[in-house]
């Protein structure tokens, strides 16, 4: 089994816990990790050093927030250059696996993706029934998954990412029950909508099997649905609604640190909102996100380099509102260009692709480009895809089946070695 396969199965299943705080950020047991593999492919790397376009403008994009947290080093201290570095931390893992991508065979990654999705399930499982405790942030959430995380939303959207790499007839479903129970409603709109981007055939015969299921036991689903966060969702026109009334109702902050007194931690919060009926979440977002903007566009200098990372908080609750509020329009800009490029560059129906649609819609509602679990596996799937390995480019099949397993496309030989083509 190869060392950086070994070592990334060990990252992605880490508890996210805090070993060591720096402010607002902390060392936990998966930085330790990534550490380890980045100083190994540091000292054995051998393989000519290759980054696609796409790779050299999010480069620019992370040099460019720890370039906005510079010139805010005196309103953010460390945590800006933490911040940005994080997102550095997060990509090393793309030169890691394109190095170790020709000495990995497709059994082994299916295997290694299976495995990690069978403990979660049994992880996953014993959480929701009580046996073992929660950790992270949201221990509080008694009713949504977290597993090992510090939210639900980030669980959703890891667990979506590796069911659809791996999928099979004995954990799928499972995994998508378990996607279910983080109740995280802008993922599994991600999913619905990069499934139908990517394979809109099976996806009109899953809604049409969904539909039959859902007339027959209409009644238990409603009683279901109704009590849980789904039930709570508003809907686009409320939404907007609500935003147009809070935009012009919000003020305007000096600086980051009053909205986060003022804001994230006290209750002004409440006296900006017309009401705290229905849903509460999105009420929070539909004050915070204004502030952020408007507060950001109110001088040519963080308009157009913003506060710098981390300057509003470890969650915005938004991803795109958080990239305006921490880059300004260049770091706007060059995280767009990040997107439609590697969105151009990626082959149809990939598992790269997959996670980057439904990531892009997730991330209207989350901060999930800057989760620590996602943005490695993500980063993994592109370095393999750029590798040209055929495990990314796999249809969607069991584990156990008679025959051979065909790959979406042809995969040219790699330039530094075979890959060993075997079957499950």
């Amino acid at each position: 089994m190869n060392i950086y396969l070994i070592l990334f199965a060990l990252y992605v299943l880490a508890p996210k816990v805090d070993l060591y705080t720096v402010g607002s950020a902390a060392i936990r047991p998966e930085d330790l990790i990534s550490a380890f593999a980045f100083a190994i492919f540091v000292v054995t790397a051998k393989r000519k050093f290759s980054v696609p376009g796409h790779a050299r403008i999010y480069l620019a994009f992370v040099a460019f927030g720890l370039i906005s947290a510079i010139v805010n080093i005196a309103q953010g201290g460390l945590v800006g250059p933490v911040y940005g570095a994080r997102l550095a931390q997060y990509m090393t893992w793309f030169f890691i696996m394109y190095e170790a991508a020709p000495k990995i065979s497709v059994r082994a990654l299916r295997w290694t993706c299976l495995v990690v999705c069978s403990i979660f399930i049994v992880w996953g499982g014993a959480e929701y029934f009580g046996v073992i405790s929660r950790i992270g942030k949201f221990t509080g959430a008694t009713e949504r998954l977290t597993i090992n995380t510090s939210g639900p939303f980030e669980t959703s959207a890891m667990l979506a990412m590796l069911a659809y790499a791996a999928p099979s007839i004995w954990l799928t479903p499972f995994m998508v029950v378990l996607v279910f129970l983080t109740q995280a409603r802008i993922t599994l709109l991600g999913v619905l909508i990069s499934l139908a981007a990517a394979r809109p055939g099976r996806t009109m015969a899953i809604g049409f099997a969904g539909a039959v299921v859902a007339t027959v036991a209409a009644q238990p689903i409603y009683s279901a649905i109704s009590k849980s966060r789904l039930g709570e969702s508003e809907t686009p026109l409320a939404m907007a609604g609500l935003l147009s009334y809070t935009w012009k109702h919000t003020p305007t902050v000096p600086r980051p640190s009053f909205y986060r007194e003022r804001f994230l931690n006290g209750v002004l919060i409440f006296h900006y909102m017309p009401n705290t009926r229905g849903d509460l979440s999105f009420k929070y977002r539909a004050v915070r996100w204004p502030i952020i903007i408007k507060s950001t566009a109110a001088t040519w200098v963080t308009m157009l380099v913003g506060w710098g990372p981390g300057a509003w908080s470890n969650a915005v609750d938004g991803y795109y509102v958080r990239v305006f509020g921490e880059t300004g329009l260049i770091g706007m800009a060059l995280f767009i260009a990040w997107i439609i490029a590697a969105l151009r560059t990626l082959k149809a129906r990939s598992v790269g692709k997959f996670s980057l649609v439904m990531l892009v819609v997730a991330a209207v509602f989350i901060d999930i480009f800057t989760s620590s679990k996602v943005m490695p596996i993500l980063w993994v799937f592109l370095a393999l895809e750029h590798a040209r390995h055929p495990f990314v480019f796999r249809e969607a099949k069991a584990l156990f089946r008679v025959g051979p397993v065909q790959p979406l496309l042809p995969a040219p030989p790699a330039p530094s070695g075979p890959f060993i083509r075997t079957r499950p």
